[in-house]
């Protein structure tokens, strides 16, 4: 193994901790300062974290205390890990403090933390795919300072950890690829992929990837089948331990509902029979057209805008130029893999680019079918699994470009460093201007007069 590569992330890249740090901040500011319930569904995720530390055992989707009225249902039914996490968090600042938004912002703390983390691993992951270390920031910096990201790692729900679990799923296959399948891959994968199947069904297509991505890498690095075997044993064994106590519990529960989604749906329709209240319309009861629902509802809109951000609640939207500049830049960055295609095959294989599709279209596909034939939810945030897709097909665009134009230009190297120093400067702005005032309550000088946003 090179020099080069024994180095560790934070030795190769002087900027990544300052880009942790940078990130725990912004962070840690929103998490402090937001009122309680100011995330999305953050009521609802409290209150399991709260009947945890409370009664100091996991409930049952069923607990009258923890199911929304409006909706019928709680959200412990589904795999909840993060909700655990952060009851522990809860419980050690109730030492302190019983003041309700104390315990808010302890339980926000396990995604100021999985935040944290996911920009870190988005590191690991370029420092594997890009020549240009300026690329590698540049991949950082399309999760880092993407409003959404900053927003959703501020406040209680799944979605963070999950994006963390599919960068780390996606970090060990890599791993595995070039160095082999040691124990400490096979462990890191393990952990990946049980950590997904505990946070988030919108993100289960990455555990079909670690799947495929280990049985590819080791056939094609010449492993034999008995020893290609063993280890898939071991790593099946592990994530089973790590994650199957949970699916156990959930079928003994739920007569065989290992994720309880079915579950959370009948409970709802008792729950308004039983109460008298009605259960919240989607399209497809409506008989509205697929079709309509994605265009004329808007939902492939407001799903874009909010996966980039959309805050509290999904009613402070940025000015419409906010909206462009990231969509243009993500389809250039798009381009410019396209164009360089033929220079890219080593890195990004056609069975890892047709994986890329599958877990991309795999959350896209499950948000549409829930939002016609459930709850008309169009939230970025539910296919926030996609990022590490697209953080890696922009930045290694990028990367291919700059180093093209570094064979006419001496500056061409310096491309990816000004790209991610204008996403830094539009990510301020938004951040200074619409998220501290709007979200924070914090009376910033000038902030009344550059105001980029409005509400729904």
């Amino acid at each position: 193994m090179s020099t080069d590569k024994q180095k560790s992330i934070f030795t190769k890249y002087c900027f990544c901790i300052p880009m942790m740090i940078l990130s725990g901040i912004l962070f840690t500011l929103l998490a402090w300062r937001m009122d309680p319930g100011t995330g999305p569904d953050e009521d609802m995720r409290f209150a399991v974290v709260n009947w945890i530390a409370v009664h100091s055992h996991l409930p049952t989707g069923f607990e009258e205390e923890i199911i929304n009225p409006l909706w019928g249902y709680s959200y412990a039914f589904t795999p909840y890990l993060p909700s655990m996490i952060s009851a522990l968090f809860v419980k050690i600042a109730g030492i302190f403090s019983s003041s309700l938004n104390a315990a808010c912002f302890a339980a926000r703390l396990v995604n100021v933390f999985a935040g944290m983390g996911t920009v870190f691993v988005s590191f690991r992951v370029g420092d594997k795919l890009l020549d240009n270390r300026y690329s590698v920031y540049f991949m950082a910096g399309t999760v880092a300072f993407l409003p959404q990201f900053v927003f959703l790692s501020s406040c209680i729900n799944n979605d963070i950890v999950s994006l963390l679990s599919a960068f780390m799923i996606l970090d060990a296959v890599l791993d595995g690829a070039r160095d082999g399948w040691k124990t400490r891959s096979m462990a890191y994968l393990s952990a990946g992929t049980a950590l997904c199947l505990l946070t988030y069904y919108f993100g289960y297509a990455w555990v079909l990837f670690a799947l495929a991505g280990f049985f590819c890498t080791s056939h094609k690095r010449g492993e034999s089948a008995k020893a290609t075997w063993r280890k898939a044993g071991l790593i099946a064994l592990a994530v089973f331990v790590l994650a199957g106590w949970y699916f156990i519990r959930n079928g003994i529960i739920y007569h065989g509902d290992f994720l309880g989604y079915k579950t959370q749906a009948l409970c709802a329709s008792d729950y308004a029979a039983s109460h008298n209240t009605y259960l919240a319309n989607n399209p497809g009861k409506l008989s509205m057209h697929l079709r309509d629902m994605l265009h004329n509802g808007r939902w492939m809109e407001t799903t874009m805008e909010s996966f980039i951000g959309m805050f509290g609640g999904m009613i402070i939207c940025l000015d419409g130029k906010f909206y462009d500049f990231y969509q243009a830049g993500f389809w250039l960055c798009i381009l410019l893999f396209a164009l360089y295609r033929y220079r890219t095959k080593e890195k990004i294989s056609t069975a890892l680019l047709i994986a890329f599709g599958c877990v991309t279209a795999f959350p896209v596909a499950f948000s549409i079918y829930s939002s016609y034939t459930r709850d008309y939810q169009p939230q970025g945030r539910y296919v926030f699994s996609i990022i590490p897709v697209f953080a890696v097909l922009a930045a290694v665009g990028i990367d291919e470009f700059s180093k093209a134009a570094q064979n006419k230009y001496k500056f061409g190297k310096y491309i990816p460093a000004a790209a991610v120093v204008i996403l830094f400067l539009v990510f301020a702005v938004i951040y200074y201007t619409v998220m501290l005032p709007t979200l924070a309550y914090i009376i910033l000088p000038g902030a009344d007069r550059v105001m980029f946003y409005y509400v729904r």
